[in-house]
C-alpha cells in the first residue's frame, strides 16, 4: 500500500501521464495552461456541433410541419369536395400545423438576431 496513486500507470494518456518522474505531485505552470487550452478549444468544437445540429433538427421539423399543412389542407379541399367534414379533422390540423411554424420560424429568426 505505499504506492503512490497519483503516478500514472503504463500506457496511461492525458496530463498525468506526461508529468516528470522528479515531482509526481504537481504539475507545471505549462502542463496547465495546456489543459486548460485543450478543455477550451474541446468546448468551442462541442459547442460549434450542437449549433449545427441545431439548425439541422430546426429545418427537419420546419419541413414535417410544411408537409403536414399541405397535406391537411389538400384533404379538407377533397373533403370539402366530396361534401365530407373538412373544418374539423383536416382543417384544424392545418392550422395547429401553421401556427407551430410560424412559431418556429419566429423562433428561429430570434434567436439568429
Amino acid at each position: 500500500m505505499g504506492e503512490d496513486r497519483d503516478e500514472p500507470l503504463d500506457g496511461d494518456i492525458g496530463p498525468a501521464a506526461s508529468r516528470p518522474a522528479s515531482s509526481p505531485g504537481t504539475a507545471s505552470p505549462d502542463a496547465a495552461e495546456e489543459s486548460r487550452r485543450y478543455e477550451a478549444e474541446r468546448e468551442e468544437r462541442r459547442r460549434d456541433a450542437n449549433a449545427v445540429s441545431g439548425r439541422i433538427a430546426v429545418v427537419l421539423a420546419a419541413l414535417f410541419l410544411t408537409f403536414l399543412i399541405y397535406d391537411s389542407v389538400t384533404t379538407a379541399v377533397e373533403a370539402h369536395d366530396r361534401g365530407d367534414d373538412w373544418i374539423y379533422p383536416p382543417a384544424v390540423i392545418a392550422a395547429v400545423c401553421a401556427i407551430a411554424l410560424v412559431t418556429l420560424v419566429a423562433w428561429a429568426v430570434r434567436r439568429v438576431k
